[in-house]
């Protein structure tokens, strides 16, 4: 809305100063009744307003005007069009009754932000009741207009089950939700012809999901049926210097492409920075005989069952050579396809892995069944043993491997490459009880895997030494195959 000129009223006649008070008074009053009059957006929301997309999405920094874009166009599908402005009508893609949902990260943005915006920008006469009071139900949390049209309200910290529900025509996302709400979301928008998912966010995660299935098809110009508008905070004519230099002070240059500029960004350091695709990555080859080799598991069924093939070659080397990564398997189906990959890289017979070592949480019996998953995967012929799931561990354990050139992946393990380049820490807290060093817990399934195995120390085929053994060989050697097997060949390279 442009400021009113009080300087160049006090400037005129006494006569057309009255006029011009007169005037705004009642400009005011038909304000206050329908607040969509004095909505003017700047060019980038227009753009945003008139795009009629199956994803339509406003990635802006702070103050770029995204929440209320957002929650202005979802006011404009739900009210009656009479009431709508003649330069907002262009705007309005449904006819009422307009069933919305709009979910943001937590229940105090949501009190504090996105309801504040409906009560700012809706008109009363459209609610029921003519009044927020009346038209908002506290325990369904529902607001309800007079045509029809309604919005109901969740969070992104609510489970995945309590996103189910009736079909809508839309589904408001508030900055980038879980991918698993983002998926159980499509499903509400599959009955409406026309039917859209809308996202206004700051991207401030970093490297997620959104940036691989929005952003980087939108800029290699293959996103289907979709649009993304970036807004800098400077594209916000209603902001002064002032605010400007207020809302982005303290941030680092890093934070502030996406703070100002709505860019996604590497916020957190890369857990491998060692990794190296010219160094770590290798080209597939068969398997070479004369090698030892297992297999890591992270189980799961909505997200995925991540599955990893390691071979360790004399020395002590790991070599990655084959992956699955597969969503909405029973544990039926990843044992076949687990044993399908054991055929395919047999000659004669399939390969006889050393061990499957499985997430530990997969010992855990479920209550309704009486089962555990680890007891699942051996009714299907999968013997596992539960690895250890200590991650700075873990993590360590494979950096190590990484620095000392003892881990390789084939180029063929696309999914894990693509872990490892993204796998990232997350920003620490700022209380002193957060825990300071923590991974980002997103697209780490076949990574998870990978720890699992290293972390069990797998070793490869001895090499025979034909040198004196040493006392401290000596004693590796029996601590590795236990005192009762002292008959064992002495080897060289035992890793440590």
């Amino acid at each position: 809305m442009r400021q009113i000129n009080q300087e160049a009223i006090q400037h005129l006649p006494p006569a057309e100063q009255e006029e011009a008070r007169r005037l705004l008074e009642q400009l005011q009053k038909e304000y206050e009744a329908n607040p969509l009059l004095r909505y003017e957006p700047h060019p980038k929301q227009a753009e945003f307003h008139l795009a009629r997309t199956y994803i339509k999405a406003f990635m802006g920094g702070n103050r770029s005007g995204k929440t209320t874009a957002g929650i202005v166009d979802d006011i404009i599908q739900a009210v009656d069009e009479d009431c709508l402005p003649g330069h907002l009508k262009a705007y309005k893609k449904f006819e009422p009754p307009f069933h919305c949902r709009i979910i943001c990260p937590s229940e105090k943005i949501m009190e504090s932000i996105v309801f504040q915006k409906l009560r700012e920008w809706t008109p009363r006469s459209q609610y029921i009741g003519d009044e927020w009071g009346k038209a908002f139900s506290k325990s369904q949390r529902v607001l309800r207009f007079k045509n029809g049209s309604y919005f109901d309200f969740l969070t992104y910290e609510q489970d995945v089950d309590k996103h189910g529900g009736a079909a809508k025509h839309r589904i408001h996302y508030d900055e980038v939700p879980p991918y698993e709400i983002w998926h159980e979301g499509k499903m509400r928008l599959t009955d409406y012809s026309g039917a859209d998912a809308l996202f206004t966010m700051t991207p401030l995660e970093g490297l997620n999901w959104a940036y691989d299935d929005l952003w980087v098809p939108w800029e290699k110009g293959k996103l289907r049926d979709g649009f993304i508008v970036t807004v800098d905070i400077d594209d916000n004519p209603f902001l002064d210097q002032e605010q400007k230099k207020k809302t982005l002070e303290g941030y680092s240059s890093t934070e502030l492409e996406a703070r100002k500029k709505g860019r996604f960004v590497h916020f957190a350091g890369l857990v491998f920075g060692q990794f190296d695709r010219t160094t770590h990555v290798v080209p597939e080859k068969p398997l070479p005989e004369n090698v030892y080799t297992y297999v890591g598991i992270d189980p799961g069924f909505r997200i995925m069952a991540a599955v990893l093939w390691i071979y360790v070659m004399p020395g002590g080397k790991i070599v990655v050579f084959d992956e699955l990564a597969l969503q909405e398997y029973t544990v039926e189906g990843v044992a076949k396809a687990i044993k399908l990959i054991n055929a395919k890289h047999g000659k004669e017979y399939p390969i006889k892995p050393r061990a499957y070592i499985i997430d530990p949480a997969a010992r855990n019996v479920e209550q309704i069944t009486g089962r555990s998953v680890q007891r699942e995967y051996t009714d299907h012929g999968i013997f596992t043993v539960l690895g250890q799931n200590d991650v700075s561990a873990g993590i360590n354990r494979i950096s190590e491997r990484l620095e000392n050139g003892n881990l390789v992946i084939q180029a063929n393990c696309r999914e894990l490459i693509d872990e490892m380049r993204k796998y990232r820490w997350a920003t620490p807290g700022r209380s002193e009880n957060d825990p300071k060093e923590k991974p980002i817990k997103q697209d780490d399934h076949l990574v998870d895997a990978l720890r699992y195995i290293v972390a069990h120390r797998p070793y490869g085929p001895d090499v025979v030494d034909d040198e004196p053994e040493s006392q401290l060989q000596r004693l590796l050697r029996e601590d590795r195959y236990g005192m009762d097997r002292k008959s064992v060949p002495r080897v060289s390279g035992i890793p440590l």
